[in-house]
C-alpha cells in the first residue's frame, strides 16, 4: 500500500546510533518497508540539550543519511524540528533551502531566540526575529510547522500569513487536553487554508491513560468534524517516541491501522489520510 507520513526521527536516530537503514532496531527500517510504498518526512531533530553543533547535525543527516534511504519504494523528504537551534548561523535559512528542507518548526520543547515550546510556556508569543523567520520561510517555500510550538505562537503564525501551514505531528486538544495538541480554532484554520495536520501515535498525546487504536480513531474523527477531510494526514513520530499505542509496534503495523480507518471512515477517506492529502500538499502524487 501507499503511505505518506509527515514526521519521524528515524534519520536523526540512525546518525546518533551509527546504524544503517538495514537494521532491526528502528521503527522504520529497510525490513519493515516490505512491499509498501512510503513517502516519508525525515526530520533533522535539533534537541536544545544536544552538544553537537546544529550545523554539523544538519549536514550529517542531509549529506550522509538521507542519500542512503532512497530506494524504489521509499521517497525521503527532509524536514527540520526545532530549526531555531541553527539561528546563530548567518546563512542558516540558505542552508535549509539548499538541502531541500520542505517543512520546519521554530522550536522543540524549550525556548530559543525565535519562539517557545508549548511544554515550556503555552502562552509565549514569537520573538520579533521569529516573526521575521516565518515570513522568510513562507517567501522561500518552506512550510512552517507548528507542532511543539506554544498555542500563542501558533495563533501568531496563523495571523502573520495566509499561506498554508502544517502541524506535522499533533493531536486534538479537545480529545486529550495536552499542550502538545492543537486547539480546535488552530486546527480549523489550518484546514481552512489548505494545510495539514499529522496524527501523532505517542500515547500521552492520545489518552490520559492506556492508549489504543480507538484513541487514534477518536482524534481523527474529531479533526474530520473540524473540516479535515482534505487536510488530515499521518504524523506518527516513529523513532521519536519511547512507546506506541497497544497494537502498534512500528511502521510494519500501519497497514493494520489503515484497515481500522477503512472500517471507521471508508476506504476513500482512509486513502486521503494515509497518503493522498499529504501527497497533494507536497506535490508528490
Amino acid at each position: 500500500m501507499k503511505l505518506f507520513d509527515l514526521h519521524c526521527d528515524t534519520a536523526t536516530a540512525l546518525y546518533h546510533k551509527n546504524l544503517s537503514f538495514d537494521n532491526s532496531v528502528t521503527h522504520i527500517n529497510a525490513h519493515t518497508l516490505a512491499d509498501h510504498r512510503l513517502t516519508q518526512c525525515f526530520a533533522v531533530f535539533f534537541d536544545e540539550n544536544s552538544p553537537l553543533p546544529p550545523k554539523e547535525l544538519l549536514r550529517a543527516v542531509a549529506e550522509e543519511i538521507l542519500p542512503t534511504l532512497k530506494r524504489e519504494n521509499l521517497r525521503p523528504i527532509l524536514t527540520a524540528e526545532g530549526a531555531g537551534a541553527l539561528a546563530e548561523e548567518a546563512d542558516w535559512i540558505d542552508l535549509l533551502q539548499g538541502y531541500g528542507c520542505a517543512m520546519a518548526s521554530l522550536v522543540w520543547n524549550g525556548k530559543n531566540s525565535l519562539a517557545t515550546g508549548a511544554l515550556t510556556d503555552d502562552k509565549a508569543p514569537l520573538t520579533p526575529e521569529g516573526r521575521r523567520v516565518i515570513e522568510e520561510w513562507v517567501r522561500r517555500g518552506i512550510v512552517p510547522d507548528v507542532s511543539h510550538l506554544s498555542a500563542a505562537g501558533t495563533d501568531e503564525i496563523l495571523s502573520l500569513t495566509q499561506a498554508p501551514v502544517a502541524a506535522s505531528h499533533s493531536n486534538a486538544r479537545a480529545c486529550r487536553n495536552h499542550p502538545r495538541n492543537l486547539t480546535d480554532s488552530a486546527a480549523q484554520e489550518i484546514f481552512r487554508r489548505g494545510g495539514l495536520v499529522g496524527l501523532n501515535l505517542y500515547p500521552p498525546f492520545l489518552s490520559e491513560s492506556h492508549a489504543t487504536v480507538d484513541d487514534i480513531l477518536r482524534h481523527a474523527e474529531h479533526f474530520l468534524s473540524l473540516g479535515g477531510e482534505t487536510g488530515l494526514a499521518l504524523g506518527c513520530d516513529l523513532d521519536g517516541v519511547e512507546s506506541l499505542p497497544e497494537g502498534i509496534r512500528g511502521f510494519a503495523d500501519l497497514p493494520l491501522l489503515y484497515q481500522r480507518f477503512c472500517t471507521a471512515f471508508g476506504a476513500d477517506l482512509a486513502d486521503r489520510i494515509f497518503y493522498k492529502n499529504a501527497a497533494r500538499f507536497f506535490g508528490r502524487e
